[in-house]
């Protein structure tokens, strides 16, 4: 490597070092900013998904983690969503329904179901960085919100072995509303990071991705390491056990009675299991 060469990418080094913005190359004409988007979100989900994950939070490095279990099941097209806690134990059986325009939680130990606000569901979830607003919906608005092309991100390489496109998202175009900024990865559009800024264009969050693993032809990252600026030493990790896209449903899933973890009625053919088995009604 020539000297010049030496010093643009110690250049490049130093800006990502110090968290200024990297220097971008111009993506090959043609690229799609959009068919891109909507690659990285099919890493994510499918049509339909179903998942169990541990949601892990550390608050400081050093200290002992807490660690959530948890299953969901999505619908992209409906837009309906089941989340089920299954442990630690003080927090086994509370849930999540979404029925749009309404979201369900469940908290078994008061014995309470209630309509969450739209303040709710973007508050901390378990006392993690992640909101449930995160879990429920297309993450980012990726593969949904108008996309934009801004260039490719050479040292991404060095950071994830894979070059990256960088994409802006923004679920309102208007001028000051904020914005997401995608790291997808060149060779097989898989999802590397998210950067959230605010409407002073100020970072507010950054979700990584890792651990990308096969899984029906697609690549899919199975640890999503959240930090928030605000606080910076708190890492939430999401990391996957298992993920299917495009299992069969059963439409019992969707239910306050699943919710509730009620038994069908006496003579009852409807199915049922308190915590919830995998698709198609099969074992947990």
């Amino acid at each position: 490597m020539g000297i010049s060469l030496l010093v643009v990418a110690a250049g490049l080094a130093a800006r990502v070092a110090f968290g200024q913005a990297p220097v971008l190359e111009p993506a090959p004409e043609g690229t799609d900013a959009a068919e891109l988007s909507r690659r990285a979100a099919a890493a994510l989900s499918g049509e339909r998904t179903y998942l169990e994950a541990a949601l892990v939070v550390r608050e400081r490095e050093g200290d002992p983690a807490k660690e959530t279990v948890f299953r969901a099941w999505y619908e992209r097209r409906s837009e309906r969503s089941f989340l089920r806690v299954l442990s630690p134990p003080q927090d086994a059986g509370s849930g999540i329904l979404r029925l749009p325009p309404v979201v369900w939680r469940y908290e078994p130990r008061e014995e309470r179901i209630e309509s969450l606000t739209d303040e709710a569901l973007r508050a901390p979830w378990l006392g993690s960085g992640f909101r449930l607003i995160d879990l429920l919906e297309p993450l980012a608005g990726l593969g949904e919100a108008p996309a934009r092309l801004l260039g490719v991100d050479p040292m991404q390489a060095a950071q994830a072995g894979e070059r990256a496109f960088v994409l802006e998202l923004r679920e309102d175009e208007a001028a000051g509303s904020g914005r997401v900024i995608a790291w997808v990865g060149v060779e097989r559009a898989t999802p590397l990071r998210l950067d959230w800024r605010d409407a002073e264009d100020a970072l507010v969050a950054t979700l990584r991705f890792g651990d990308v693993r096969e899984v029906s032809g697609r690549a899919v990252p199975h640890h999503w390491t959240l930090t928030r600026q605000a606080e910076p030493r708190r890492e939430s990790r999401i990391e996957l056990r298992e993920i299917r896209f495009d299992p069969a449903f059963d439409d019992a899933i969707f239910t306050t009675r699943q919710l509730l973890q009620r038994r069908p009625a006496s003579g009852s053919k409807a199915k049922q299991d308190a915590r919830l088995p995998a698709p198609g009604g099969s074992p947990p």
